[in-house]
């Protein structure tokens, strides 16, 4: 028979050893995972700027964006931030017609949501639907949904070294 004590150790083993089993069931999904890119903006009235995109993505996506100063490269800091909230979408997405193959076929995660743009002390510039594609290579792709898809890089170095040029829906 147990005494008081070792009854109270083997419940607090068994709910320790309970905890252990849970945590190692989640899924890898559940975990909040930062993530950081970025895009080299050539387009007027932001650009030339340094665009950052940073996100913690697990189940739904939450995203900041901001603009960094570059005065090496004589980049203004834009008074613009904006911020996106989505949810992952890759099993049912389809690649609209007009995407260069090489987005659609190197697609590994496709998150649909709002992302809405703020100028501060003067409040909401604009929100719009957008969906955004993380392709194989680490890349990210801001499709503004029905207008235009743009490019995003894991580092300003890549940005700078890659194509800049945003891709325009037909019409």
């Amino acid at each position: 028979m147990l005494g008081p004590r070792r009854f109270g150790r083997l419940l607090a083993l068994l709910a320790f050893v309970s905890i252990l089993t849970l945590v190692a069931a989640m899924p890898a999904a559940a975990a909040v995972r930062p993530q950081e890119w970025h895009r080299y903006n050539i387009y007027e009235p932001l650009g030339p700027s340094h665009e950052r995109l940073r996100c913690l993505t697990d189940t739904q996506w939450r995203c900041k964006y901001d603009t960094v100063p570059e005065p090496k490269l004589g980049f203004s800091n834009p008074n613009v931030i904006g911020t996106f909230i989505g949810t992952d979408v890759t099993g049912t997405w389809e690649c609209p017609d007009w995407f260069p193959a090489d987005i659609c076929d190197s697609a590994t995660r496709v998150i649909s949501g709002v992302q809405t743009f703020i100028e501060p002390g003067r409040g909401e510039l604009f929100s719009l639907d957008a969906v955004f594609i993380v392709t194989d290579d680490g890349a990210l792709w801001d499709y503004f949904v029905d207008f235009a898809v743009c490019p995003w890089y894991p580092t300003f170095e890549q940005a700078l070294t890659s194509p800049a040029e945003c891709i325009f829906a037909p019409g």
